[in-house]
């Protein structure tokens, strides 16, 4: 008997991060860059720029200069794209980057956390 088992059900949950719902290549980064809102705060840098789809987009950008170990890079990433998948209705026909900042080494991950939150609300104020 294998002493692996599998707990999740993840029948109802939509845990995918399907091709439409990312930033893919260089034209689309560039031009959120060119002419995005910003929003910041301690650990991340938020770029928003509304797009002509009718869903959201995100696009991550984890530097190894700012986050030197991988599964540091890897957690943030993983904790940015769940709350996008959870909240994406939120978020309408936007596109955002997320950046991060050279501050975030110095956060525990419930921080990042914290500080990931402020900043999805912030920007869902204002979209408001």
């Amino acid at each position: 008997m294998s002493s692996y088992t599998q707990i999740s059900n993840c029948e109802n949950i939509n845990e995918s991060f399907p091709r439409d719902n990312r930033l893919l290549n260089a034209k689309q980064y560039s031009r959120v860059f060119d002419k995005a809102n910003k929003i910041h705060n301690k650990a991340f840098t938020l770029l928003v720029r509304k797009n002509d789809l009718s869903h959201a987009r995100l696009g991550l950008v984890i530097a190894k200069k700012n986050v030197k170990q991988a599964n540091h890079r890897n957690f943030i990433k993983r904790q940015l794209r769940e709350y996008f998948r959870q909240h994406i209705e939120t978020f309408k026909s936007y596109d955002m980057i997320f950046l991060t900042r050279r501050d975030i080494t110095t956060l525990s991950k419930t921080d990042i956390i914290a500080y990931r939150n402020k900043l999805f609300e912030r920007f869902e104020k204002q979209i408001d």
